[in-house]
């Protein structure tokens, strides 16, 4: 374990590995090009995926949970009966993560977990450009810098537009979803619970440092896992393992039992949401979601019907 500690240091303080949200317009306007042609509508203004993950782990002993100053059932998520840690996380349309952060137990909110990163500060001052945006589930603040799903349109035959809109949203929004499968598969140790004796703070170097480890693979285009690596995971941990699963809506692989760790942004208190929704933009501004909503509806596109598709 203790050339282990030295690799995850090693890479963590190799600068050439280090995820940060590119502040490049060229950048950003390469990553929305990306998803521009990932997007049957031709939505070209997403400069990323946004999404949560569980960061799985065995209840954290007393003495480590007074060392960083929480109580143990912050790290209980009971939306999934596990404990760990809520990784927020950027990805581009290939997968590569752009911005990650861990800063709260697994009983954190989604939006609470997103503030609390560097990454909220600096789309608060400003740092997408030219009108980009990140696509992130109702787990978020549908914002200048955020377009969200809108609530409660499936069965509403008066919101036929928003709900198209949705499936044209979560066709771009799923590639942070693929990202986490790809990181999961890649490194199986994600699919395990931690062990209690490995500290929070070695927790989330060894996440970061993996991080960077599958953004390397995917510019190198190494495979993603082995075989040994699968008989190891199947077999040799106490506690269980997650499995990869295939989604219903669009077929990707993911670890589903990791996946929607924070509670939805509805689910935050009334009060703190309208304190939030006051503080973050006024009545009057108009949201990116709306214009993404009209490039829909003017292009009557709509969500395949999917008992049609055989």
């Amino acid at each position: 374990m203790d050339s282990v500690w030295q690799v995850v240091d090693a890479v963590n303080n190799y600068s050439k590995f280090a995820i940060a949200y590119p502040s490049s317009v060229e950048e950003q306007k390469r990553i929305a090009a990306g998803f521009q042609k990932a997007s049957s509508v031709g939505f070209d203004i997403c400069a990323g995926a946004i999404d949560g993950i569980l960061i799985w782990t065995q209840k954290p002993t007393l003495a480590e949970a007074k060392r960083v100053g929480v109580g143990q059932k912050k790290f209980f998520c009971g939306r999934k009966h596990k404990f760990g840690l809520n990784c927020q996380a950027v990805a581009d349309v290939n997968g590569k993560i752009l911005d990650i952060s861990l800063a709260y137990g697994a009983s954190a909110a989604d939006c609470v977990a997103f503030e609390a990163g560097d990454l909220y500060s600096k789309l608060e001052n400003g740092l997408l450009k030219n009108g980009y945006v990140l696509f992130g589930d109702n787990a978020y603040l549908n914002s200048p810098y955020m377009a969200t799903p809108y609530s409660n349109v499936s069965d509403n035959p008066d919101k036929r537009s928003e709900d198209n809109y949705n499936f044209f949203h979560s066709q771009l929004r799923i590639r942070v979803e693929c990202a986490f499968g790809m990181l999961v598969a890649r490194w199986g140790i994600l699919r395990m619970a931690l062990h209690c004796r490995i500290s929070v703070t070695r927790v989330i170097a060894l996440v970061n440092t993996l991080a960077r480890l599958h953004n390397y693979c995917l510019g190198e285009s190494i495979p993603t896992q082995l075989d040994s690596d699968v008989e190891y995971i199947l077999n040799e941990h106490d506690d269980g393992y997650v499995a990869m699963e295939r989604s219903d809506d669009h077929g990707i692989t993911m670890p589903t039992a990791l996946m929607d760790v924070g509670h939805h942004f509805d689910e935050v208190p009334r009060n703190s949401r309208r304190k939030i929704l006051r503080s973050t933009f006024s009545d009057e501004e108009i949201m990116p979601r709306e214009m993404l909503c009209d490039i829909v509806l003017n292009l009557h596109a709509q969500r395949p019907n999917l008992s049609t598709i055989k």
